[in-house]
């Protein structure tokens, strides 16, 4: 069984207030935010394939030094983050074997740990599971809210946690989640949604806080703050 990590990166980041997609902006390292992330999963040779997914009439990406990696191949994106993971899935159809492990990873998580996809990785294989995702608990009280924005209850935390990634499912199972919902029009947010949508219930493995997506300005600056903790 092969570990394959799919990276997807063909959005515009436009929450960021910049002209430049969020994930070619450069870190205190000198590095992008892509190309950070893509480092810190391939130091070790953890992964025995990464597939970058990335806009059609992007060329950002010829900058990245790391896109060159001979692990490293390159698909076109969709319009979505979902049609982008598909046509990576669809891509590696006379690659992957049914049961190798795919790891998708936002491009704009930099600070992700490889011990933490390690855990990930060692908690489902040895629960047995359908997959999981690395998530943490909330700590703060949470609300839920109307669309006017008035309080409706306030929710127990001790259920509640925020996904991140990497998440890891079995390539046909994670290809037939997506098809799923694609035919059925179910909005796909992650991976773990994709498998909700056939009634299956992913392991949540507790990650580090530090692995933040970047999505506002603000997350720049935590990003170079938490990568200088590492």
């Amino acid at each position: 069984m092969r570990r394959i990590l799919i990276i997807p990166a063909s959005g515009i980041g436009s929450r960021m207030q910049q002209e430049l997609p969020k994930q070619y902006i450069k870190l205190d390292n000198g590095l992008s935010i892509l190309d950070t992330a893509i480092f810190r999963l391939l130091n070790e040779p953890f992964f025995d394939l990464v597939v970058v997914v990335l806009n059609s009439r992007d060329r950002h990406w010829k900058n990245s030094i790391h896109i060159s990696n001979a692990r490293v191949r390159i698909c076109a994106g969709g319009k979505e983050r979902g049609d982008s993971v598909r046509n990576a899935l669809m891509s590696l159809k006379n690659v992957a074997e049914d049961d190798d492990w795919i790891f998708v990873h936002d491009a704009v998580r930099p600070c992700v740990n490889l011990d933490d996809v390690r855990r990930l990785y060692a908690a489902i294989r040895i629960e047995n599971t359908i997959g999981g995702i690395l998530a943490t608990a909330v700590s703060d009280t949470v609300k839920l809210v109307d669309e006017q924005q008035n309080i409706v209850k306030t929710l127990d935390r001790r259920c509640i946690y925020l996904a991140q990634t990497p998440q890891a499912f079995r390539y046909r199972t994670l290809l037939m989640g997506y098809y799923f919902c694609l035919h059925n029009n179910i909005m796909v947010t992650d991976e773990a949604s994709a498998i909700e949508a056939l009634d299956h219930q992913p392991l949540i493995v507790n990650g580090d806080k530090r692995n933040i997506k970047i999505t506002m300005p603000i997350d720049l600056v935590l990003a170079n703050y938490f990568l200088s903790t590492l």
